[in-house]
């Protein structure tokens, strides 16, 4: 390939964001999920400790984990990634049917 060829290849490729603030956005996200799974969990604790219902929590937590499961799945074609979200939305749906039944 020629030197103009590379260069405009390049420039469609770059043309939103570059590697490093790609890996930025992506570590950034990684944070932000990781610290609202900390949120959730802690919540999830003190909730279990004063004996009131806890599947609203559970509902978020599950949720989060079907989303990046799901997403991941979708994106790798990965057959048991699938089935491990499938698993997760299970999970959600039966919290969130839970929650529903202790009421509002």
């Amino acid at each position: 390939m020629d030197k103009e060829k590379i260069l405009s290849q390049n420039k469609k490729e770059n043309l939103y964001l570059d590697e490093y603030e790609k890996h930025i956005k992506l570590q950034g996200k990684s944070f932000g999920l990781m610290f609202v799974l900390f949120i959730c969990i802690l919540i999830l604790f003190i909730k279990a400790v004063c004996k009131e219902p806890y599947y609203d929590i559970m509902t978020i937590i599950g949720s989060v984990a079907f989303g990046s499961m799901g997403y991941e799945a979708h994106i790798s074609k990965n057959k048991s990634k699938f089935v491990i979200a499938l698993f997760f939305l299970l999970f959600t749906g039966y919290y969130f049917y839970k929650f529903l039944m202790v009421g509002l």
